[in-house]
């Protein structure tokens, strides 16, 4: 689901290193596993979306790598992602929550703004695409 999403929609990645198209299956299990928690959205046990959040310390998670198929869109299966992760980081007693996203992707920023994320800061950063564009950065205390 991961490269599906880095392939269909690249103006919506950042870069990474090693290129996630040249990890092996043991990478793969490696970055699904604590201290990151991978949610699936599935429709007749097909995925049609994914997300994680990603541990930075004992207090603060990181939410990222959000993908819906195009034509399950528009929907608010955003929102059950969002759900599920807030239930995770609850569990934990996580104090504070961050995410991010390109500085075009207003649907991005609405769903977080939907939930009380404030702005923090902002970097300039390579796309998959082959552009450059700030990515910016929120949090929501818990």
């Amino acid at each position: 689901m991961r490269l599906e999403a880095l392939q269909t929609e690249p103006a919506m990645f950042r870069t990474s290193t090693p290129a996630e198209a040249t990890l092996t299956d043991a990478d793969w299990k490696e970055r699904v596993q604590h201290p990151r928690a991978v949610f699936v959205l599935l429709e007749n046990n097909i995925p049609i979306g994914m997300t994680s959040i990603l541990l930075v310390d004992d207090d603060v998670a990181y939410l990222g790598q959000s993908y819906i198929k195009k034509e399950f869109r528009g929907k608010g299966l955003a929102a059950l992602l969002y759900k599920a992760r807030m239930a995770w980081a609850h569990n934990l007693q996580l104090k504070k929550l961050t995410i991010s996203h390109r500085q075009s992707n207003l649907i991005s920023k609405a769903a977080n703004q939907r939930l009380g994320f404030i702005y923090i800061h902002s970097e300039t950063m390579n796309w998959l695409d082959g552009t450059v564009e700030d990515v910016l950065y929120y949090e929501l205390e818990l």
